[in-house]
């Protein structure tokens, strides 16, 4: 995580603000696009999903200082990603499902997303390596 950290920190305060927000408008946009077109919980596991993905292949190809001066980790890690994922949408519908008698459902649904989230973002960074 001090990676990430460090990196978020690379570009110039206001800068890379106006950064993360630009991007955090395209991953709102996008995460209200996937709510449109699937039912709860389903996009919220497939931009949980797609997200770890992104982002894993983002601190690979980006966690260079050079490629982070310019801002554009800030824009496309904490701002797109940071947007398009969320955790507490995922607590919120787990709870629901739960509260719905479906204890299993909800048990899945968390399951699949850590058991797919984890391999998706180690996945990312091995593309994000491949790619250089």
């Amino acid at each position: 995580m001090s990676a990430i950290r460090d990196a978020a920190d690379a570009a110039p305060g206001r800068h890379a603000l106006v950064l993360v927000l630009v991007g955090g408008m395209a991953g709102t946009a996008l995460r209200l696009g996937v709510d449109a077109a699937l039912a709860p919980p389903w996009a919220t596991l497939a931009v949980n999903l797609v997200g770890a993905l992104v982002l894993g292949f983002l601190f690979e190809r980006l966690v260079d200082a050079r490629r982070l001066r310019g801002g554009l980790w800030s824009a496309l890690g904490p701002g797109l990603c940071g947007a398009l994922t969320t955790f507490s949408a995922l607590q919120l519908e787990a709870v629901e499902l739960m509260r719905d008698g479906s204890w299993k459902g909800a048990a899945l649904y968390l399951a699949a997303t850590v058991c797919l989230g984890l391999p998706l973002a180690a996945l990312g960074r091995r593309l994000g390596r491949a790619v250089r």
